[in-house]
Parts: C-alpha cells; sequence; structure tokens
C-alpha cells in the first residue's frame, strides 16, 4: 500500500514539475523570434521599363477588352500618362462600352484634372456616354466645364438636355456653397481678429 502511495506521490510532483516549468524549456529550445523591422522595406517597382512599354503597346490591342483591361491598370498604377491615354480613350476608341468605362474610371479621381478628358465625352455620338460624361462633370463640379455642358442644351436628344440642365444646376449648387463657406471663413477671421484686438487693447 505504501508503493503505490509512493508512485502516486513522485507521478504527482512529476506533473507539477513538467506543468511550471515545462513551458520555460520549450521556450528555451525553440527558435529566436524574427528580427522587428523598424523601417519598412523598399517597394520594388511593379513592372520595369520594358515591361511598363509592353503594357502601353497593349493598351492599343484591337480586343477592347484587352485594351481596356491595360488601360485600367495603368490608371490604377498611377503611371503618368493614364490620364492623357485615358482622354485619349473617351474621345477615340472605337467602343462604346471602352469609352462608357473610361468615363466611369475618370468620375472617379473627383478632382479638376479629370475634367478636359470628360469633356471630350460631351461630344460622343452615344447619348449613354454624353449622359455619363455630363454626370461625372457634376459630381466634380467644377463650373470651368460649364460652357461645354451648356452647349448639350441643344443636343437633339431630351434626356441629354435634361441632365445637361441638371448638371448646370449643381454647377450653381456648389459655386454657391463654396461662396457660402468662403464667407463663413472671413466672418470667422474678423471675428478672431476684433477679438485679439479686444484682449491686446485691455
Amino acid at each position: 500500500m505504501r508503493w503505490i502511495l509512493a508512485l502516486t506521490a513522485i507521478a504527482a510532483s512529476s506533473l507539477f514539475l513538467y506543468t511550471e516549468y515545462g513551458d520555460m524549456i520549450a521556450a528555451r529550445n525553440a527558435p529566436p523570434p524574427p528580427p522587428v523591422l523598424t523601417t519598412a522595406p523598399a517597394q520594388m517597382p511593379l513592372l520595369d521599363a520594358k515591361e511598363l512599354k509592353s503594357l502601353h503597346d497593349t493598351a492599343r490591342d484591337p480586343d477592347p477588352g484587352v485594351r481596356w483591361t491595360s488601360i485600367q491598370l495603368l490608371y490604377t498604377m498611377k503611371d503618368p500618362d493614364s490620364l492623357t491615354l485615358l482622354e485619349k480613350t473617351v474621345a477615340e476608341d472605337s467602343d462604346v462600352d471602352v469609352r462608357m468605362k473610361a468615363v466611369k474610371l475618370l468620375n472617379e479621381g473627383g478632382t479638376s484634372r479629370q475634367v478636359p478628358a470628360l469633356v471630350k465625352g460631351l461630344a460622343d455620338l452615344e447619348p449613354d456616354v454624353r449622359i455619363a460624361a455630363l454626370k461625372a462633370l457634376g459630381d466634380i463640379g467644377d463650373p470651368a466645364a460649364a460652357p461645354w455642358v451648356a452647349a448639350l442644351l441643344k443636343d437633339p436628344e431630351n434626356n441629354v438636355k435634361t441632365e445637361a440642365l441638371h448638371t448646370l444646376g449643381r454647377f450653381q449648387e456648389k459655386r454657391m456653397k463654396d461662396f457660402q463657406n468662403l464667407t463663413d471663413q472671413l466672418r470667422h477671421q474678423y471675428e478672431a481678429a476684433v477679438k485679439k484686438s479686444q484682449q491686446n487693447s485691455q
């Protein structure tokens, strides 16, 4: 009976020691952790000069799908020539779907830099492309495009004329909002100057 109790005690002690110190032993035998990077590794260019030229060549591929995929990739890569390429696509591409996609991609840019390319879409033979270009210009809200938008008030398609009116209205709303923001900014500056002057005179 005593030897059973002794074996039980030894087993319990062994279990206790393994539980307490097993993790420490395993950690000591484990490989060291990888070093912590204090600076980000330098990014390699996605494409070298030769591959980039090949991609530009592919943007003129006879297949519209290949052509568009190349143009989209160049724009996503922020290639310096991509905006010019999109403008040329809107103005000259033979496929209406590619021209429509180009207009929508330009709209995602959302800045005045896209306006000249979108204006090209206002002269498109397809009403849907003209309407898409009008909506994109309205989203950007740059009134510099107003003369070209106003020209479409004489468009033969009624839905194009309606969208042109709507776009001109959006330009006006943005101009009023910008004017209100400028007025508020000037008022705050004036009030701050008056308050500072009063504090200095006390």
